[in-house]
């Protein structure tokens, strides 16, 4: 079954407005005067897309990698995010998210001169099978879960603003490194490390988000690249609460189908004004992680 996909954000009006802060001023040029909205989801119990013509069909993510469905448990409530990519420092693995999954509102980072959390305080759990439902409304504590952890590093804000400034990561246990899987649903990849989101870049996703990502059979979804530059890109793409944190990888487009090509990063903020996503660069990723002492690099897929 194809999977058609619109590229224009629909319902933002129907979409709870969080408050967030606006971006610095190098990041102007990207953001503008819209305010950034992260995209995680609480949990409480059209324009014409790319030709539909050879999209692979529809898959379930099983086991621990992109598109996985987390749970976090936080002092201040329980949320739904979703994963991204698997990231390697030496022989320890380590599964992403966004930096606000893992934060309370109004924390800054569990590492660095401005850290203000303890992130034991944080619990993670990941669903490796028979997770069939995503999203708001059914984003609840079914299907096969798994506890992952501890949570390594998190920062969700910076002097630069949410955006490009909100990355975080988790420990797989080593009991748990057989159920990795590096490779995204339905599009595949990343077959390389770090890729720029230009005007009008196929781009491929996969999120757990209310609406959108409420079933498995639509969690994989296509956008087009806006603009990106070093710590920040931005893209028209059908995204909602609890995509927060998925991977966003450039994908290309042959005489057999779309496929994924290589990382661009991690799915963060609705900009809300402009109807586009936002999200934090691999390579503004990485030096993230470095606060934490961690030297990371995306283990790639196929």
């Amino acid at each position: 079954m194809a999977i058609i996909v619109g590229l224009a954000y629909l319902g933002l009006s129907c979409i709870p407005t969080l408050a967030a802060a606006t971006p610095a001023s190098q990041r102007d040029h990207l953001i503008g005067d819209a305010q950034p909205v992260p995209l995680m989801a609480p949990l409480t119990g059209s324009q014409a897309g790319p030709d539909a013509v050879h999209l692979p069909s529809p898959e379930q993510a099983t086991g621990i990698g992109p598109g996985s469905h987390l749970i976090i448990d936080r002092p201040d409530g329980t949320f739904g995010c979703t994963a991204n990519y698997v990231w390697a420092q030496n022989n320890r693995r380590y599964l992403g998210a966004a930096g606000h999954c893992f934060l309370p509102e109004g924390k800054t980072s569990t590492h660095g001169s401005d850290a203000d959390y303890d992130a034991a305080l944080t619990t993670v759990q990941v669903c490796v099978s028979d997770c069939l439902h995503g999203g708001q409304t059914g984003f609840s504590r079914t299907g096969n879960l798994e506890t992952l952890g501890p949570v390594v590093y998190a920062r969700q804000t910076g002097t630069g603003g949410d955006v490009g400034n909100d990355f975080g990561l988790v420990r797989i246990p080593s009991d748990l490194v057989s159920q990795i899987r590096p490779t995204m649903p339905v599009w595949h990849g990343p077959t390389a490390a770090s890729q720029t989101l230009g005007l009008g870049t196929i781009a491929c996703f996969y999120g757990n988000s209310v609406a959108f990502g409420e079933r498995w059979e639509t969690m994989g979804r296509l956008g087009l690249g806006v603009t990106s530059d070093s710590d920040v890109f931005l893209m028209d793409a059908p995204s909602a609460f609890g995509d927060s944190g998925a991977a966003v990888n450039a994908c290309e487009r042959d005489a057999d189908g779309v496929h994924g090509g290589g990382a661009v990063g991690v799915l963060t903020h609705l900009v809300v004004g402009s109807g586009f996503v936002a999200g934090t660069t691999v390579a503004r990723a990485v030096e993230m992680a470095d606060e934490a002492n961690l030297s990371i690099s995306i283990v790639l897929g196929s």
